[in-house]
Parts: structure tokens; C-alpha cells; sequence
């Protein structure tokens, strides 16, 4: 590459330092405020990183979550990259059938040398599954299209570009069915009311939470057109512990407020483009604000992929497959009375007590300390092996969540340049995780059958 071209890279990398800097977290907490607000670093709150958050039937038995949507990704992305390198096979091998097969024996040689050639071969399906999918699940999750791999509530401030009066709120709660719940009172003696509105269409909300209403005061009203001022009123007198609905951003720049500037028509304010969630306002009706006042917080909703591995209950449900499935090849491969007494050895315990009837106490006693200790032992090595399912799935779980986090925090101080280098470095740790938790599912199978008379 020329002198010329090394140099406008090396400028376009200073720019975009330098924009990232001022925008980001480093840049806001200096009070540095020349960029626009596209360019600006939101403001980001950790709710939780354990489990994914639910995006269909989030009220159901078994909700949808990003997470799962991520892992139904990668499978149909994995299958459809076996696919492509393998439905027109050639003796003499194009680019991507080679590159396979080169990783395909690779992994096989990988497998054979640790647990024989035979043993190799009926542990390859699931040792290669498991390897192919905690890797594919790392390296999908760097797209763009994939959102934090933890719980991250994002605030993008609204503002208006007009001084004036707002005159109208134009987001509500909406009530979708009739009878559905909207508030709910704590009264004196500790019991929980619900309340409910019979119509269903926008309201407004009177009273806010922790706040105290008697039996009949107004709770909410309706707004629609048909029966706006319809009041919907509290049952009981207590404390409103919780209302129920929130006001929705459904649509990208949905209309916010309406703010009368005194020139003509009311002027109104828009939702940020593709920017979806819950909406708070920061102003009331018939509030006087000036050019550039914060209007509203919009918290956005979560993003429909987070990478499956930052789920607890995922790497949990795969940690589980990969004990069932090396304790399956530890019975199917030294038999069910062997392998069990691993666990369950009352044998020597037994003799001691026949030796006691039989009038040989000292034998006896000898065999009896024996069998306890066998028995220890036993519950011990059953202990172990459960306590793998726990090592299987927070070993992933904690090295896919802290990577994520890394580049989150590197990307919130100084976007666009700062997590660039940290990607190249998930590259490398997708594969290790990948590798570790193949790799250790390989060794505990090895192990539970014995395979060490298997000539390798």
C-alpha cells in the first residue's frame, strides 16, 4: 500500500477516535457537547445478565426469548453451511468442501487421539455438535444485528427542537382487552385489589404509584374519541403499589407531544427513527419549555438476538446433555453393574455384617470400616460427577458474559475505535470455549468407559 493511502487510513482512524472520544462515556463525563445527539453515546443501565429477556408470549408458561431465537439462528446457520460445503461433493475438493474437511479431520484425529479410534468414533456426533455450536453461538453473536449478551436497558432522550407550550401528550397507555388489570392497591390490612377497566382503548393515568386513594376516587380516564373522561375508579382505599401499563413507542418515529410556539400550527416531536420501547414523560400538559428541553426518556425494548451463550438457562440445558450423555456411554460401555457401583459400592459393607453374625468380629469390624468408607467414597464420585454440570455451564456462561461485557464497555468509553481490537480477541476466545467444553466432554466420556486397554 502506498504512502497516500497508509496516510488517509491512519486520518480516518484519528476522526473516528476522536468523534468516538468526544461521544462516548469519557467525552460526556469531560462535558464535552459538540456532537449531535445520533453521534452521542445513550445513557445504559444493567438490569440483569442471567437469562434472556422474552420477546413473544412473554406472559406464557414457556416464553421466547432472544436467547432462544439466537440458538435457533445458529443451528439453521451451521446447517445451512454444512449444506452449501457438501451438496456437491468432488473427489478433487473446491474451497469450501476442503476447508470442511480439513476442520472435519482435524476435530476427528483430535477426538481418536483421545479416546481411541472405536470410542472416537461414537463420541464424534456429540463432541462435534457441541463444539460447532458454542462456536458458531461466539462468532454470530459479533454481527451488529445482535444486541448486548447481557441485560442493558437503553435511555435515548427526546427533545424539542421548538420553544413553547406543550399542549398535548400524545402517547398513552393502551388497555387491550376487557377487564384487564391497570393498577393495583395494597389496602390497610395488607391485602391486594385489582383494578380493572371494562373498555378497552387509551388512557391516562391520575395517580401514580405509592401514591394514596380512597374507595372511588378516579384511578384513570379514558381518552379515546368515543368515551373520553370515562373515569375508571378504585375500589377499595389504599396505596397504588403498581400500575400495570406503561405508555409504548410501537413505531419508528411516532409522534411524542404536541407544542404550540406561538407562530401557527402546534409543532410536533417525534420518537428517534427505529427506536422502539417503553416512553416516560419528563414535562406535564401546559408546560412552558425552551429549544432543546429533554420531553421524554424512551427505554428501549430488548433486541430481538443476544447470543445464546450469555444465558444461564442455555449453557445450563447443554452442560445437563453433556452429563447425560457421558454418563449414557459410561453405562452402555462397561456395563450397568460395574459402572454403578461406582456410586452405589454396599458390597464390602454387607460382608462385614455377615462376618459379625458368623461370630468373626474383629474380620467384621475390619470389613464394616471399609464398606462405610466405600460408600463415602461412592457418594462422593456421584457428588463429582453432578458438580460437572455446574463447571460445564458457568465456565461458558461466565467467559461468553464477560467478553460481551468487555466489548460493551469498551464500545460505551470510546465508540467506534476502542472495541475493535477486543473483537479479534473474541474471535480467539469463541474457539477456546468452544474447544474447552468439547474438549472436556471428550475427556469425561474417555474416562467413564475405561478406554485405557484401547490401543490408540
Amino acid at each position: 500500500m502506498s504512502r497516500r493511502g497508509c496516510g488517509l487510513i491512519g486520518l480516518v482512524v484519528l476522526i473516528l477516535f476522536i468523534v468516538g472520544l468526544a461521544g462516548g462515556a469519557i467525552g460526556q463525563g469531560m462535558g464535552i457537547d459538540l456532537l449531535p445527539q445520533v453521534l452521542k453515546v445513550p445513557s445504559l443501565e444493567i438490569e440483569s445478565f442471567f437469562s434472556g429477556e422474552a420477546i413473544f408470549w412473554r406472559e406464557g408458561f414457556l416464553p421466547i426469548t432472544n436467547t432462544l431465537i439466537a440458538s435457533w439462528v445458529t443451528i439453521l446457520v451451521a446447517t445451512l453451511f454444512a449444506f452449501a460445503a457438501t451438496r456437491k461433493m468432488k473427489i478433487i475438493p473446491g474451497r469450501l468442501q476442503g476447508l470442511v474437511e480439513m476442520a472435519m479431520e482435524m476435530l476427528i484425529n483430535f477426538i481418536e487421539s483421545v479416546a481411541g479410534h472405536k470410542n472416537g468414533r461414537r463420541f464424534l456426533p456429540v463432541v462435534a455438535t457441541i463444539f460447532i455450536f458454542v462456536m458458531f453461538n461466539a462468532y454470530l453473536a459479533l454481527l451488529p444485528i445482535y444486541g448486548p449478551g447481557i441485560h442493558v436497558t437503553l435511555h435515548d432522550k427526546i427533545e424539542t427542537r421548538d420553544a413553547g407550550t406543550v399542549v398535548e401528550l400524545m402517547v398513552h397507555p393502551i388497555v387491550e382487552k376487557e377487564d384487564e388489570v391497570i393498577a393495583v392497591i395494597q389496602t390497610a390490612d395488607g391485602a391486594r385489589e385489582e383494578v380493572k377497566s371494562h373498555q378497552t382503548g387509551e388512557i391516562e393515568y391520575i395517580v401514580e404509584e405509592e401514591g394514596r386513594v380512597e374507595a372511588g376516587d378516579t384511578v384513570a380516564v379514558m381518552v379515546g374519541e368515543t368515551d373520553n373522561g370515562t373515569a375508571i375508579v378504585a375500589p377499595v382505599a389504599g396505596t397504588v403499589v403498581k400500575l400495570e401499563l406503561q405508555r409504548r413507542i410501537e413505531e419508528s418515529e411516532q409522534p411524542v407531544a404536541k407544542i404550540d410556539t406561538g407562530t401557527g400550527e402546534p409543532v410536533i416531536v417525534n420518537s428517534p427513527k427505529d427506536k422502539l420501547g417503553e416512553l416516560e414523560y419528563d414535562v406535564a400538559r401546559g408546560q412552558v419549555v425552551s429549544a432543546d428541553d429533554e420531553i421524554a426518556v424512551l427505554t428501549s425494548a430488548p433486541p430481538f438476538l443476544r447470543s445464546a451463550s450469555t444465558d444461564i438457562n442455555m449453557t445450563l440445558a447443554m452442560a445437563l446433555l453433556a452429563v447425560i450423555f457421558i454418563e449414557l456411554m459410561g453405562l452402555t460401555g462397561r456395563g450397568f453393574k460395574h459402572y454403578i457401583s461406582e456410586y452405589i459400592n454396599v458390597g464390602e459393607l454387607f460382608r462385614g455384617m455377615k462376618l459379625f453374625f458368623t461370630g468373626k468380629i474383629v474380620d467384621g469390624l475390619m470389613a464394616s470400616v471399609t464398606g462405610v468408607i466405600n460408600v463415602i467414597i461412592g457418594g462422593l464420585e456421584f457428588i463429582s460427577h453432578m458438580t460437572r454440570m455446574v463447571s460445564f455451564a458457568f465456565r461458558l456462561f461466565g467467559n461468553m458474559t464477560a467478553g460481551e461485557i468487555l466489548v460493551l464497555s469498551a464500545t460505551f468509553l470510546i465508540p467506534w475505535i476502542m472495541a475493535m481490537p477486543f473483537y479479534g480477541l473474541e474471535l480467539l476466545i469463541g474457539f477456546i470455549q468452544a474447544l474447552i467444553f468439547g474438549g472436556l466432554t471428550l475427556v469425561f466420556a474417555s474416562i467413564a468407559v475405561g478406554h485405557g486397554s484401547e490401543e490408540h
